[in-house]
C-alpha cells in the first residue's frame, strides 16, 4: 500500500542517493560536441536553449519515473524498473521493447567521445584499409563489452551509484569548475570574486559526495555479497 513508504530515508542512504543521481550526468561528455557541432551554436547557451530546454525535459523525466517506480514497489524496486515489470504480460514486453529500440538508437552515441579520441591512433595502425567498416566494429566491440559487464554484474543498482561517485562526480562536479577557472584566470582581470566562490563550493560538493558516495556504495556492496 502506499500509506507504508518510507518518504524520507534515513541519511546513511543519502551517499547512494547521490552517487545513483550523479550517474544521470553520464552524457556531460556529449555536451560541448553537441555545441561544437551545432548549426547555431549561441543557441545553446540561451535562457531558453538547447541545453536548459533539454536539461528540464530530462530531469522531469527522471523525477517521474523515479517517483512512480518507487510509489509502485517500494522497498522492493530493482535497480532498473524494467526488472520488476511483470513478465509475460502485453504492456510489460511492450515496454522493454520501445526501451530495447531506445538503446540501440541512443546508446552508441555514448561512445562519441572516446571513439573520437581513441580510434584515430588506432586507424594509423591498423585501419589503412576498409576504415568504415573497421571503425563501426570497433565501436560495436565497445557497445559489447559494456554490455556484457552489465549483464554478468550482480546487484547493479549498487554499482550504478559506485560509478556515479566516482567517475560521474568528477565529469559533472569537479572537472567542469576547474576549467571555468583555469581558462577564465588566463583572461584579463583574472577569476571574478562570484566566479572563484560558486566554482569552488561545487568543486567541494564534488569532493564530499565523492568520498561519502564511494564508500557507502562499497559498504554496500560488501554487505549484499555477505548476504
Amino acid at each position: 500500500p502506499v500509506h507504508t513508504r518510507v518518504y524520507m530515508a534515513s541519511w546513511r542512504q543519502l551517499p547512494l542517493y547521490f552517487g545513483t543521481a550523479i550517474y544521470a550526468f553520464e552524457g556531460i561528455g556529449l555536451v560541448l560536441p553537441l555545441k561544437n557541432e551545432m548549426r547555431r551554436p549561441e543557441l545553446f547557451q540561451k535562457p531558453l536553449g538547447v541545453l536548459n530546454v533539454g536539461m528540464v525535459f530530462v530531469g522531469m523525466i527522471f523525477i517521474t519515473v523515479g517517483f512512480l517506480g518507487y510509489l509502485k514497489w517500494g522497498e522492493d524496486v530493482a535497480g532498473s524498473l524494467t526488472l520488476n515489470l511483470r513478465p509475460g504480460h502485453v504492456l510489460s514486453n511492450v515496454v522493454q521493447g520501445l526501451i530495447a529500440l531506445a538503446m540501440l538508437f541512443t546508446y552508441p552515441l555514448q561512445f562519441y567521445v572516446p571513439v573520437d579520441i581513441t580510434w584515430p591512433a588506432i586507424a594509423n595502425k591498423y585501419a589503412a584499409t576498409s576504415p568504415v567498416a573497421k571503425e563501426l566494429g570497433y565501436r560495436a566491440v565497445l557497445v559489447l563489452i559494456t554490455f556484457v559487464l552489465a549483464e554478468s554484474i550482480p546487484q547493479l543498482g549498487l554499482f550504478i551509484s559506485l560509478v556515479g561517485a566516482v567517475s560521474s562526480t568528477a565529469l559533472a562536479l569537479v572537472f567542469p569548475p576547474l576549467i571555468e577557472m583555469v581558462s577564465t584566470s588566463q583572461k584579463p582581470g583574472g577569476i571574478p570574486v562570484l566566479m572563484a566562490i560558486k566554482d569552488t563550493v561545487i568543486i567541494l560538493l564534488g569532493i564530499f559526495i565523492f568520498i561519502t558516495g564511494t564508500y557507502e556504495s562499497i559498504a554496500s556492496i560488501v554487505k549484499a555479497f555477505q548476504e
